[in-house]
């Protein structure tokens, strides 16, 4: 045998190595279920009548298995790991588009070019309809195919076929994907250049007026520099911070946007499992901007989870006044982890803990019973008086709105520091300024914001 010809060093090593091995498996912790998964995958690969795809049964055994716990934990393909990462990370290699589908066509539109994109460098408009990328038919797409084909490593073109309005012809672009850097903070609406005005236009350009649309990695920055090249501008008297519709994000960052508002007052607790984890967060010094300027939040029924804290650690600490609508109730905080499997990143992400605000309360829901008790303790609610609840048909204009406001037009169809001409569908305007009539959260902020400036 072998064995027999082996030096007896080389033999006492291995047999030291077989022992330490089997006294290493005796102290895991063994899960006879792994097992029951083992054999019944080999059983449905060899059985099954028709043949199997292993990446298929696997991620749904991901989902099956996450979906026995709560409703924010799940597990994530790769492109839904990669969306992810991209939106908290803010940045990706491609053309810088938002693209929407057109039912009738089946096509995708352009919503707008993102601004300082290869996109808009190259021309491209919003409106523009792509027909073509490369010699796929955007038609004959899914909306993920086509964002899989439009992204991907910098510095490769794209080539795309496009309808635009007025014109008879279909139009060639050749366009090079770049690393796109996405902001994550919106003004009011945009400038002649495309940039974003923060400033709220006619005699309320002394309020600051910022949507977080996300709680990622530059968020805090991102506020912090608008607030300061407002002071350096002009002084403002008022800050409005829009978070309806944002469903969350990093809490760190959520960390870090209240510390920019407050003073050494407590932020937020999270509590885990195992109670030795558990953390307490408060502001610093160093870190605020603006600690006494008046100030409004606007929040939603759509607001939650990283919204929900920053709304209820300055609501707790006298802050701000909440205005809008009761918010979602997701007072879970949960991490992501990657399942590396050769050069694909699957991942799960899954709670690990809930949040305390201030106060000292949690503000998760738990359904079904919370949701229809008005009496119940979840979500965050708007201070007394300040209340207002939208219509569908209020909601659905503020939204048209919103997108308006959200695109870059041409050049051409601009007039400076205005916001561009409403096509004939848009909403209806105040003759007497430049502030839409159809949204009744931001009006009651500015009615607010413009009492305490003639309060004082």
């Amino acid at each position: 045998m072998l064995l027999l010809t082996m030096p007896k060093r080389n033999v006492a090593i291995i047999i030291a190595t077989l022992l330490l091995s089997l006294i290493c498996y005796s102290k895991i912790p063994q899960n006879n279920y792994i097992r029951l998964y083992q054999r019944a995958t080999t059983m449905l690969d060899a059985r099954y009548v028709e043949k199997i795809d292993q990446r298929q049964l696997f991620q749904g055994a991901m989902n099956g298995m996450m979906a026995t716990l709560d409703e924010h934990s799940v597990y994530m393909a790769p492109r839904e790991y990669r969306g992810l990462d991209e939106v908290l990370n803010q940045e990706f290699g491609g053309l810088g588009i938002y693209i929407e589908r057109i039912q009738e066509s089946n096509e995708i539109r352009i919503i707008t070019p993102a601004l300082g994109s290869p996109a808009l460098e190259a021309g491209l408009e919003a409106g523009d309809v792509i027909v073509r990328i490369g010699v796929r038919h955007t038609a004959d797409l899914t909306i993920e195919e086509s964002q899989k084909l439009l992204k991907g490593p910098a510095g490769k073109d794209v080539e795309l076929t496009v309808r635009r309005k007025d014109e008879d012809e279909l139009l060639s672009f050749t366009v090079t994907r770049a690393i796109i850097q996405m902001a994550s903070v919106r003004g009011y609406n945009r400038q002649a250049d495309g940039q974003w005005q923060y400033r709220l236009p006619g005699a309320d350009q002394g309020i600051i007026y910022m949507q977080l649309v996300d709680f990622a990695a530059r968020s805090a920055a991102e506020i912090k520099s608008i607030l300061e090249a407002a002071a350096a501008q002009s002084s403002y008297r008022g800050i409005i911070l829009d978070l309806r519709g944002n469903g969350g994000g990093l809490l760190n960052t959520a960390v870090d946007v209240c510390d920019l508002f407050i003073n050494q007052q407590k932020i937020v607790s999270v509590r885990f499992r195992n109670t030795q984890q558990n953390r307490s967060y408060e502001g610093t010094a160093d870190a605020t901007i603006d600690a006494t300027t008046p100030m409004v939040i606007l929040i939603d029924e759509n607001s939650a989870s990283a919204s929900e804290i920053t709304t209820a650690c300055l609501q707790d600490n006298e802050r701000v006044v909440v205005i809008g609508q009761r918010s979602y109730g997701k007072g879970s905080v949960q991490d992501v982890e990657i399942l590396q499997a050769g050069d694909e990143e699957h991942a799960i992400k899954f709670t690990i803990a809930h949040f305390w605000r201030p106060n000292g309360q949690n503000i998760h829901r738990r359904e079904p019973v919370e949701q229809t008790d008005a009496n119940a303790v979840w979500g965050v609610r708007p201070t007394e008086g300040y209340e207002v609840v939208l219509t569908s048909e209020q909601q659905a204009a503020n939204q048209q709105d919103r997108l308006r406001r959200f695109v870059i037009q041409p050049q051409s169809n601009e007039t400076n520091n205005e916001p561009p001409t409403a096509p004939a569908t848009s909403v209806e305007f105040d003759q007497k300024s430049t502030k839409p009539k159809v949204d009744p959260h931001l009006q009651k902020a500015i009615e607010y914001l413009n009492q305490r400036d003639f309060a004082a």
